[in-house]
C-alpha cells in the first residue's frame, strides 16, 4: 500500500513511482481486461515504503538514539497512516449500513475489524480469498490487505535494523561495521523472504498472496538500496521500467503469485531508486511534471478510496457500471482523493494535534478502539437482524403448503416468480443444504478423508449415489427427498471445489489450490469409484455451469469418469448447473440482491450459458441421460432468483437448502424418467424440466 514517510527532500522519481503504482491498481480494478497484471502496483509501493523506511530509520537513529528514535518513528507512522485510513471505514461502515444487505453486515464488520488492528491480510489468507472468488461478494476493505502488511512491516523493520545497531556497538564496530551488520541482517532477511515465498506460493498460492512472510522480501529489498546508497546508473531507471511494465502486461492474476513471478516489478523498482540522475531523458526528468508529481502525492488516499467506491456505488445504482459510469467513478475517485489529501492527510501529518508521541499514541489507540467497536456492533446488527428473519421464514415454510418454492411451479399457485419477502431474502443467505450443514457431511478442502452422508429411505432396496464438488452437494436436500418418495437409499460423496474429474491436475488448478487439496481430490475419486460406486444402483453426477474453459481440466475427464460408473454397472444419470444469477456480474449474490429489490432475474442466454459443462459431457457420451433443471428457475425470457417465495439460491451460484428440498418431487419424477426403458434423452418423453444437453 502506498505509506511512506516523507523524506526532507520530495525525489521526483519515487513521486513517478507511486503515480504508476497507483494508476495501474485502479486501472486494473475498473478495468482489468486492460492491465491484467495492474494488481502488481501493489509490489512497487512495497519496494518504495522498504527504501524511504529504512533510509529514515539509518538517519534518525544516528540523530535521535536508540529510544528517542522508536517513540518518534511509531508516532510518525500513526499520524501518516491513520486519520486516511480510519476516515476510509468509517465511510464504509455508514455506506454498507444503507447499501449492503444485512446478511453481510457480519462479513463487511469483521472485515473493518481487521482493517483497524491491521491484520486484514491474514484474515483474507486465512479465507484463501481472491478478488475474483467464484460466489464471493468482495468486502469493501479487501484492499486493505497491503497496508496491514506495511503496518507490520513497520514494527518488525526498525527493531531487526536496532538490533544490528546494538550488535556493531557491542563489538566495538564504527559507522562502516554497523551498516555492514544491517546490510547482513537486511540480506538474510531478503533471502530467507524470497526463498518462502516462493515455497508458499507454490504450496498454498491463495495464502501466499496476503500473508507477510511471503511480502517481507519485496520491502527489504527496498531497504538493501537504501542501504548500499548507490545513485547514478543511467541506464538502470529504463531497464526497471521496462520490467515493471512487462510485469503490468504480461502477469495476470491466475499466475502463482508472488513466487518468482514478483521479482519483475521487485527488481524493476529497485532499479528505477538506484538510477537517481536528472539527464534530459531521465526518469526522474520525465517524472517531474506537477501532475505525476501531484498524482504521487496524493496515491495513498486514491488507493484508499477506489476500491469502496468500485464495491459499493454499483450497490447505490442497483445496477451494474457503464463506460459513462467508471469514468465518473475515476473522477470522484481523483476529487475525494484531493479532498481527503488537504483536509485529513496533511492537518494531521503536520498539525499540533498528534505531534508529541504521546498524544499520537493514545489518540490513535482511542481512535481504532472506537472503529472496531462500532464495527463489531455493525456486524452484530446484521446477525441479528438475519437471525429473526430465518425464524419468521421457518413460521412462512410451514404456512406456505403446496406453494412453496419449486412447487409453486406445479400447483395453482400466484405467479411463482414474484417478489420474495424480505424475511425469505435475508434467511436465504444461511440457508444451505443438508450436506453442508454442521456437522458437516460434505469432505471439505484438505485432507482426504471418507466422509460420506446417507439420506434418502434409509430401508430402500435401491442406492442413489450423489458424486461430485458443492454443485453436486447443493442438489442433497432435493436427492433426500427424492429418495424418501423413490424408496431409495441416498449417499451423498461431494467434496467443496473437487469435481467428478479423472483428469490429472491442470495448470489452472495449481494455481487456485494447494497440492495437499489436489492430493486429497483425487484420492477422494478413486475411493468413490472403488468403495462407494459398486454399492449404488444410480449414480447422480452434477457440475458447474461454467468455468472449465479457461485451462482448467478437459471435460475428457469427466467422460472417463462416467465411463467408469457405467462399467461398474451402475446407471449415470447427469443433472445439469443452476443458471447463472445476474450477481455474478454485479458482485451481489442472490439473497442480498432479493434483499435489495424482492425479485431478481437474468434474460436466458446469459443465465443458461453455452459452456455448460452438461453439453460437453453429453455429447461426448451418446445416449448419457441428461436432467436440464432449467424449467424450475426460468419462464421462456428470464431466469429467476426467487421462485414460490424463496430464495434459490445461499450464494451467487449454489441451490439454497429450502429450494433444493422443494425441487424433491420434481426430482424423483425425472429419476423415474431417467431410468425408465424409453430413457430421458427426449424432452417430449421426460417431461418437464428434462432433456438431451447437445
Amino acid at each position: 500500500m502506498p505509506v511512506a514517510p516523507q523524506v526532507h527532500r520530495t525525489r521526483a522519481d519515487i513521486q513517478g513511482l507511486r503515480a504508476i503504482a497507483v494508476s495501474a491498481v485502479v486501472v486494473y480494478h475498473f478495468w482489468p481486461e486492460l492491465l491484467p497484471g495492474g494488481f502488481t502496483g501493489v509490489d512497487v509501493f512495497f519496494v518504495v515504503s522498504g527504501f524511504l523506511i529504512t533510509g529514515q530509520i539509518l538517519r534518525d537513529v544516528d540523530r535521535f538514539g536508540a529510544g528517542a528514535f522508536a517513540a518518534r518513528f511509531w508516532a510518525a507512522r500513526v499520524r501518516r497512516i491513520l486519520p486516511a485510513a480510519l476516515l476510509v471505514l468509517v465511510a464504509v461502515l455508514t455506506a454498507s449500513w444503507f447499501l449492503v444487505p444485512a446478511s453481510q453486515w457480519a462479513e463487511i464488520g469483521r472485515n473493518v475489524v481487521a482493517s483497524a488492528l491491521s491484520i486484514e491480510n491474514w484474515v483474507l489468507a486465512a479465507d484463501a480469498v481472491d478478488y475474483g472468488a467464484e460466489g464471493a461478494a468482495p468486502s469493501p476493505v479487501q484492499h486493505y490487505w497491503s497496508l496491514s502488511v506495511e503496518e507490520q512491516f513497520y514494527v518488525i523493520w526498525p527493531l531487526l535494523l536496532l538490533l544490528g545497531t546494538v550488535i556493531a556497538r557491542r563489538f566495538g564496530r564504527g559507522r562502516l561495521g554497523k551498516r555492514a551488520v544491517i546490510g547482513v541482517i537486511m540480506g538474510v532477511t531478503l533471502a530467507t523472504g524470497l526463498w518462502y515465498s516462493l515455497f508458499i506460493t507454490a504450496a498454498n498460492p491463495g495464502a501466499a498472496y496476503f500473508i507477510t512472510p511471503a511480502r517481507i522480501w519485496q520491502l527489504a529489498a527496498g531497504g538493501l538500496v537504501a542501504l548500499i546508497a548507490i545513485r547514478g546508473v543511467r541506464i538502470a531507471p529504463w531497464i526497471g521500467v521496462a520490467m515493471i511494465g512487462a510485469g503490468f502486461a504480461f502477469i495476470d492474476i491466475g499466475m502463482p503469485y508472488p513466487g518468482y513471478a514478483a521479482l519483475l516489478p521487485t527488481i524493476g523498482t529497485c532499479l528505477i531508486l538506484i538510477g537517481g540522475n536528472t539527464g534530459p531523458l531521465s526518469f526522474d526528468r520525465i517524472a517531474s511534471p506537477r501532475p505525476v508529481q501531484h498524482l504521487g502525492d496524493i496515491s495513498y488516499s486514491v488507493y484508499l478510496w477506489h476500491w469502496p467506491l468500485l464495491i459499493l456505488v454499483p450497490l447505490a445504482l442497483d445496477r451494474e457500471l457503464t463506460l459513462f459510469d467508471t469514468l465518473l467513478l475515476l473522477a470522484a475517485t481523483l476529487i475525494i482523493s484531493e479532498l481527503t489529501y488537504r483536509i485529513v492527510e496533511q492537518p494531521f501529518r503536520r498539525g499540533r494535534l498528534l505531534r508529541t508521541p504521546a498524544r499520537a499514541w493514545s489518540l490513535g489507540a482511542a481512535a481504532i478502539a472506537v472503529i472496531t467497536a462500532g464495527a463489531v456492533a455493525f456486524g452484530v446488527a446484521g446477525d441479528a437482524r438475519v437471525e429473526a428473519a430465518t425464524v419468521e421464514f421457518e413460521q412462512h415454510t410451514s404456512e406456505a403448503g403446496s406453494c412453496l418454492g419449486a412447487a409453486a411451479l406445479d400447483n395453482d399457485c400466484d405467479d411463482p416468480f414474484g417478489a420474495v419477502d424480505e424475511s425469505a431474502a435475508l434467511a436465504g443467505h444461511t440457508d444451505l443444504p443438508i450436506a453442508s450443514r454442521k456437522p458437516r457431511c460434505s469432505d471439505s478442502t484438505g485432507p482426504f478423508t471418507h466422509v460420506t452422508c446417507e439420506y434418502g429411505d434409509p430401508n430402500g432396496d435401491r442406492t442413489l449415489l450423489l458424486w461430485g464438488n458443492s454443485h453436486a452437494s447443493a442438489w442433497s436436500d432435493a436427492a433426500d427427498e427424492a429418495g424418501k418418495i423413490l424408496g431409495m437409499k441416498v449417499i451423498v460423496a461431494s467434496r467443496s471445489s473437487c469435481a467428478a474429474n479423472l483428469d490429472p491436475p491442470s495448470e489452472s488448478d495449481l494455481r487456485r489450490a494447494t497440492e495437499e487439496e489436489l492430493v486429497g481430490c483425487a484420492q477422494r475419486n478413486a475411493w468413490v469409484l472403488a468403495e462407494l460406486v459398486p454399492q449404488a444402483d444410480i449414480v447422480l453426477m452434477a457440475d458447474l455451469r461454467a468455468g472449465w474453459a479457461d485451462g482448467a481440466r478437459s471435460i475428457g475427464g469427466f467422460v472417463d469418469a462416467v465411463d467408469a460408473v457405467d462399467d461398474t454397472g451402475a446407471q449415470v444419470i447427469w443433472i445439469g448447473d443452476v443458471p447463472l444469477t445476474d450477481g455474478v456480474k454485479s458482485r451481489i449474490d442472490g439473497p442480498e440482491c432479493l434483499q435489495a429489490n424482492g425479485q431478481c432475474s437474468n434474460p436466458v442466454n446469459r443465465a443458461l450459458m453455452a459452456s455448460d459443462v452438461t453439453d460437453d459431457v453429453a455429447e461426448r457420451v451418446p445416449g448419457l441421460p441428461v436432467i436440464d433443471p432449467s424449467s424450475r428457475f426460468c419462464d421462456d425470457d428470464r431466469c429467476y432468483s426467487g421462485v414460490g417465495g424463496v430464495s434459490v439460491y445461499f450464494d451467487g451460484v449454489h441451490l439454497s437448502g429450502t429450494y433444493s428440498r422443494s425441487l424433491g418431487p420434481w426430482l424423483a419424477r425425472e429419476i423415474e424418467t431417467c431410468t425408465a426403458p424409453t430413457g430421458c434423452m427426449d424432452p417430449e418423453v421426460s417431461g418437464q424440466g428434462a432433456g438431451a444437453a447437445g
